[in-house]
């Protein structure tokens, strides 16, 4: 199948019916592999802050390029499933050395930095992985989306 290729439904973005079980099972796969791939990519970035074991900052952008054509490529299905997580880790990973250079920049300037952006990116991810999976109704998931016009003063 064609990524290009796909029939988009967009009468379903208005929609505010309630979220069928299946789809709240879908939710809880995607969140849980962003919440992989933030560790993932966590760890990579302490791989190269302290050890200095992975020091190549061109070889891990096109590691990360090659990791994720390779996932594109990859067909979805049962079968595959295991090997398409194992290919997105490896992109995180890869793209957490990647940001090495910069964390090790941002550490110079105030070593704070670091775990203050992970911890609030860790709280808001929590916070928005919670209302998408337990919302019964997808109207919740659109609330503070929209703006009134009567309210704006």
């Amino acid at each position: 199948m064609n990524i290009f290729d796909r029939k988009i439904n967009f009468d379903a973005l208005l929609k505010f019916s309630h979220i069928t079980p299946s789809t709240q099972q879908h939710l809880k796969k995607v969140y849980a592999s962003f919440a992989l791939c933030m560790f993932v990519a966590a760890a990579g970035a302490y791989v190269h802050v302290i050890t200095h074991f992975i020091q190549a900052g061109l070889l891990s952008a096109l590691g990360s390029l090659i990791l994720m054509i390779w996932l594109m490529a990859t067909p979805h299905s049962h079968e595959t499933e295991q090997k398409r997580l194992g290919l997105l880790a490896g992109f995180a990973f890869l793209t957490g050395v990647g940001l090495g250079p910069a964390l090790e920049f941002c550490i110079a300037i105030n070593p704070s930095i670091l775990p203050t952006a992970f911890m609030g990116t860790a709280m808001i991810f929590t916070c928005f992985t919670l209302s998408a999976v337990y919302a019964r109704r997808r109207s919740y998931l659109f609330l503070g989306g929209k703006c009134e016009l009567g309210n704006m003063e």
